[in-house]
């Protein structure tokens, strides 16, 4: 379907907006997004001013999306043409208060105090400093003027949640795209949504009966095959679904992840990761996947540091690349006293960014205890991990009496007083337990 369509989103919803994507594309729909169609060195205002030129823009429309500059940026460059209201496809976040005049105010009081902030600032400086502060002072003061009336606009038509959407497998979108008949894909994205393998496989085989295969359909049922351990029929597929499109960045990602699971074949995963993130390079799951790889099988860290620091680049609240890029620090040595702090950094920003984090709980454990003797705080981490997994007690019961023996280790008359102390703490014998 060769239509223009402009995702609007905040950075804050991007696991959203990935979901999106990825489904649409299953759509034979392409989207225009910042993180793949904005590149160095371009104009970050011209691109968003490019949504103007689009047919469509899906506004993903949640709090942090009504008080971002650039996202209301966006929402202003669309109200200038003459046709907006055809061209806006709202999608709501759950708990986007804009059904309410309450709810809407509070949005332009929002901007209000931004506007007075701006202000404030720009007063106390020559005018001929702040020229571009003034030009900016100019678009709060437009999106302050204009974000009631959007909102009242927005508030009074039927709107869907990401969720409703995707349980009617985007009909609301493609009814309002119009033109080409995309019955068959729609069935094969409600196809891709069933948990059930069984069921799944019975509707994919009737789907294969009654349509011409694409890759995508070669692909869920190499993913089928692949969990039902059927590994050369999961690589036939596979190939089969890089063959029809060679750009199935899904595809290749899903495939190089086959041959790391099972171990074999490391460079071949290396180029399908690769190759899946030039098609599409804010496909986070290739760069995590590629990122692993390079580390477990490669000793490549330099290289897979260079994959999270990209993730975070575009998208700084995905936790696993703060947890994923640990690893490049332990590498660099972990009595280092700079990196033993980085480290705990990294966790702490992972787990502020998923509480529920299981994983970065417990490494972060780990570290304090082992190797900066702080062992209330690994308890705390511990205690987190039972939280989230109350399945995780004997794990976690394992983990405390570890940090137990090291709170009060075994002396060995052997032990040198120049050594440092087994408790962890990083200190020599001599002053600590050896004291």
């Amino acid at each position: 379907m060769n239509k223009n369509i402009f995702l609007s989103y905040s950075w804050s919803d991007m696991k959203i907006a990935d979901q999106i994507e990825e489904d649409l594309s299953r759509l034979q729909l392409n989207l225009r997004r910042d993180v793949r169609d904005l590149t160095y060195k371009n104009s970050i205002s011209d691109f968003m001013e490019s949504i103007r030129d689009s047919d469509f823009a899906i506004l993903l429309i949640s709090d942090s999306y009504l008080r971002s500059k650039n996202c209301m940026k966006e929402v202003l460059h669309l109200l200038k043409d003459r046709d907006y209201e055809d061209k806006i496809l709202p999608v709501i976040v759950k708990g986007t208060e804009i059904y309410s005049a309450t709810g809407r105010l509070s949005y332009t009081r929002h901007w209000l105090e931004e506007q007075e902030n701006l202000k404030e600032v720009i007063t106390t400086l020559p005018a001929t400093s702040v020229v571009s502060e003034i030009s900016e002072l100019k678009t709060v003061e437009t999106i302050t003027s204009q974000i009631n009336d959007f909102l009242t606009y927005i508030s009074d038509k039927k709107n869907l949640t990401f969720e409703e959407l995707k349980l009617e497998s985007y009909c609301s979108i493609l009814d309002c795209l119009g033109g080409v008949n995309v019955t068959h894909l729609v069935k094969l994205l409600n196809i891709s949504f069933i948990d059930d393998v069984d069921e799944k496989e019975i509707e994919l085989d009737q789907w294969f009966d009654d349509y011409e295969p694409t890759s995508d359909a070669y692909s869920i049922r190499a993913s089928i095959a692949s969990e039902r351990g059927n590994i050369k029929k999961a690589e036939i597929n596979f190939n089969k679904a890089i063959e029809v499109n060679e750009h199935n960045a899904y595809a290749l990602n899903n495939y190089g992840f086959l041959l790391y699971r099972l171990d074999i074949e490391h460079e071949k995963a290396k180029k399908l990761f690769e190759k899946a993130i030039a098609v599409m390079p804010n496909l986070t799951e290739a760069r995590l996947n590629l990122g692993v790889l390079l580390t477990r099988r490669f000793d490549a860290y330099d290289q897979a540091k260079e994959q999270y620091e990209t993730i975070i680049s575009y998208n700084p609240a995905e936790p696993r690349a703060y947890a994923n890029l640990v690893n490049y620090y332990k590498s660099r040595g972990k009595k280092n006293k700079k990196n033993k702090l980085k480290i705990v950094e990294l966790y702490e920003k992972a787990i502020e960014l998923n509480p529920d984090y299981l994983e970065a709980h417990m490494a972060l454990g780990s570290h304090l205890s082992e190797f900066l003797g702080e062992h209330d705080k690994a308890m705390t981490h511990y205690d987190e991990m039972l939280r989230i997994d109350p399945k995780s007690s004997e794990l976690v019961t394992t983990l405390k009496q570890r940090v137990d023996s090291l709170r009060n280790p075994k002396v060995s008359p052997k032990q040198s007083r120049n050594e440092l102390c087994n408790c962890g703490s990083g200190q020599k014998y001599k002053t600590c337990h050896g004291a």
